[in-house]
């Protein structure tokens, strides 16, 4: 009994690991196929003066948060609502981030130190994933008011460095492509 529990266990993981490995094959193989085109094509357009306005009050806080009579400009959670685009803002980030990665993959091309790049848009990536199913949870439990304004600000910010990490990267490795970057995001 045991040794046929050892083998079914054994087909499973072989299985497993035979799956994850023809995904991750697959994976590459999308990404080697996908043109500069395609890529751009992909991205869909969000507020860059809405997402950087909310990415930097979030990256560069002002004693405001911790003092409401200084009157300096703090943002208000509609405020942050309205620059980002609400829930479905979040989301169109959230597919933008894993174009910019598939960017990042793109400039691998010809400069293998891409990959470092690639790898810290993918954790910037879990970030925004991670906020966003923090907002739809809270959403769904009714205080949505609550935790919008930190996880949403979490997010741009999250998001607002990942399109300056693959700006820089184009700009060293592939300058005569980045305007139409900075145009498209």
């Amino acid at each position: 009994m045991r040794g046929i529990l050892f083998a079914a266990s054994s087909v499973l993981f072989l299985s497993g690991l035979l799956w994850v490995s023809w995904r991750m094959s697959r994976s590459r193989a999308r990404r080697e196929e996908t043109t500069w085109d395609e890529l751009l094509a992909r991205l869909v357009p969000l507020s860059r003066v809405g997402i950087e306005e909310v990415a930097a009050a979030f990256l560069t806080p002002t004693g405001r948060e911790l003092d409401p009579r200084r009157l300096e400009r703090h943002l208000e959670p509609r405020d942050i609502w309205d620059f980002i685009g609400g829930i479905e803002g979040l989301k169109i980030m959230r597919r933008n981030a894993e174009v910019l990665i598939d960017l990042a993959y793109y400039v691998n091309r010809w400069n293998p130190d891409a990959l470092v790049v690639a790898e810290q848009l993918r954790l910037d990536a879990r970030e925004i994933k991670s906020a966003l199913s923090r907002i739809q949870s809270e959403r769904r439990r009714g205080r949505l008011a609550a935790s919008f304004s930190n996880q949403a600000s979490r997010a741009a910010a999250a998001y607002y460095l990942m399109t300056q990490r693959v700006c820089a990267l184009y700009e060293i490795s592939q300058a005569g492509l980045l305007a139409k970057l900075k145009a498209a995001i």
